[in-house]
């Protein structure tokens, strides 16, 4: 499109990336080993059965996959073409997560796993997803207190904006954008990509809290939202640095 041109380096260098990349499918057993222990510490803050979801960076579906059958129901976008002719599902929106293409509070709840360190400003990208959720906004992105994930990040130039993230900048990054903070989480040893399948019944004893977990979990609240459901979680206390 016309508008790539006036992107920065960094956007065309993230659609190049994702333009040739390639994932397990969603329907993987590995990924099911890495995405649903992390719905479950969600569900722990936001009640998903409850609420419309957006699904923001949806990528191939590593996610959306499990969500819809978590929520009332689902949307799902991404800026990449390849990834989206990757993703079964129906409800598929092209665009560019720094400009939602939807009215203020159209969902419940707007979710991103491993978006923010792709995007030009992952500020930008929070606002709009707070500006579109009614209630709560879940980031869920790598932990550079990781050794794995601090060297993938060294690793591979497109992925090297993710040495910046980590449980404290993450709460930040919310909590500037309006919103409090309702679980931050460290946990997980298993990627969607490049755990070798023999390795997930071993690695599965870190789907719990732990401060050199790859991902961290993170879920602002608007606090002007409703308060009809309990808005804490056992883990709100205990949150990594």
């Amino acid at each position: 499109m016309p508008e790539v041109l006036n992107h920065s380096a960094n956007y065309r260098k993230q659609s190049n990336y994702f333009a040739k990349a390639r994932y397990r499918n969603a329907n993987d057993p590995v990924v099911a080993a890495y995405a649903l222990p992390k719905l479950d510490f969600i569900e722990s803050a936001v009640p998903l059965a409850q609420t419309t979801v957006l699904d923001v960076g949806c990528g191939n579906g590593v996610f959306t996959h499990y969500l819809k059958d978590r929520c009332k129901s689902l949307t799902a976008l991404d800026f990449s073409a390849n990834m989206l002719a990757e993703n079964p599902f129906r409800e598929l929106v092209q665009a560019d997560a720094g400009s939602l293409p939807f009215k203020s509070g159209s969902f419940d709840v707007t979710f991103e796993a491993n978006l923010l360190h792709h995007a030009d400003s992952p500020r930008q990208v929070v606002l709009e997803m707070a500006r579109v959720a009614g209630r709560w906004v879940v980031l869920l992105e790598p932990n550079r207190n990781n050794p794995v994930m601090f060297a993938f990040g060294l690793a591979v130039k497109a992925e090297r904006a993710s040495l910046k993230s980590c449980p404290s900048g993450l709460r930040k990054l919310l909590r500037d954008c309006g919103l409090a903070i309702r679980l931050s989480v460290s946990t997980g040893m298993i990627s969607q990509n490049n755990t070798p399948a023999f390795l997930v019944p071993f690695l599965r004893y870190f789907d719990r809290q732990f401060p050199l977990g790859e991902y961290v979990i993170t879920v602002g609240e608007k606090e002007t939202a409703d308060l009809r459901v309990p808005q804490t979680s056992d883990y709100e206390t205990r949150m990594p640095v």
